[in-house]
């Protein structure tokens, strides 16, 4: 197999990928891959990894000095590519587990919550140091420690919806293109599965494992009844794959700009310039924007196709 090949059958799919990982995280990774693929690394030890860089970024952030900033980015950056490797290393070595699954999502999500909190007390302290300028305060006139946190807490909100839906279609995608993902339904009665395994066989599991498993069913179940009310969650006649894949390759590309990968990199960028405030807006103003018109579409290309 040569190494574009391997490095192909290392991703999910190069359609559902998003733009920032194909050109530059998951090269990245494999190149990691590569190098370390004769060593005992597994994908949980990655993804354990990948948790504590991204952790101490966000922690960096909350100093809002500039060289905390570009320290921050850099660990943001190459937990990113820790991220991305773990998934890379369970398809090629075959050796991912549905635990790891979890906790590869367990990542993303905690490494979020340490970047907004970091972004928000690191704008904070600046203002307190007067190193802030806060000109989209400019427009608002609020009180400026209440402005950031507002716009903190907004900026990573919007950034777990967008990412949240980008998700949601790029597994429709898969599931009815290559049948490569399961839907939300089978995922719980896969995890209720497993759940009845562990408590059947306590020795095959550890209470790490075990909590993991409860709280991602009770995460599961959470947003299956927030998506209830999307026509495919209780259209049981699945499209015709080569039609979806016509009406879907485009504008899954475009929904990709509003995936985690994409708030990763302008979060880098903004933290290299020296401006998270711009970060937090992007996020909030032109992405919302971005999904709210992708949502729309992505609704009228529903009806077609149902």
């Amino acid at each position: 197999m040569s190494l574009y090949s391997e490095y192909k059958s290392s991703l999910k799919a190069v359609e559902v990928e998003e733009i920032f990982d194909l050109i530059l995280f998951r090269p990245l990774a494999f190149l990691f891959v590569k190098a370390t693929f004769s060593f005992n690394l597994t994908p949980d030890r990655v993804s354990v990894a990948a948790l504590l860089i991204g952790s101490t970024a966000g922690i960096l952030f909350g100093f809002g000095e500039y060289t905390f900033l570009a320290i921050g980015g850099a660990l943001y950056f190459t937990s990113n590519v820790l991220d991305c490797a773990d998934g890379q290393i369970a398809r090629l070595k075959k050796n991912g587990t549905k635990v790891g699954r979890i906790i590869d999502g367990v990542v993303d999500y905690v490494v979020s919550t340490f970047v907004f909190l970091g972004i928000g007390i690191g704008l904070t302290n600046a203002f307190n140091n007067h190193d802030a300028n806060l000109w989209g305060n400019s427009y608002l006139n609020l009180n400026p420690v209440g402005y950031i946190w507002l716009i903190s807490i907004l900026g990573g909100i919007s950034s777990a919806l967008q990412a949240f839906y980008f998700d949601f279609y790029r597994n429709k995608f898969l599931e009815i293109v290559y049948g490569k993902a399961t839907n939300i339904i089978e995922e719980i009665a896969e995890y209720e599965t497993e759940q009845k395994r562990f408590e059947e066989n306590p020795g095959s599991s550890n209470i790490f494992e075990r909590f993991l498993v409860n709280i991602y069913l009770r995460y599961s179940r959470l947003q299956l009844k927030i998506q209830q009310d999307h026509e495919e969650n209780h259209n049981h006649n699945k499209p015709n794959p080569k039609v979806y894949y016509i009406n879907n390759k485009l504008l899954l590309r475009l929904w990709s700009y509003v995936g985690s990968t994409t708030h990763i990199t302008l979060c880098v960028i903004c933290a290299w310039l020296n401006n998270m405030e711009a970060f937090l807006i992007i996020c909030i103003l032109p992405l919302n924007l971005l999904m709210l018109a992708l949502f729309l579409v992505q609704k009228k290309v529903n009806n077609i196709l149902t």
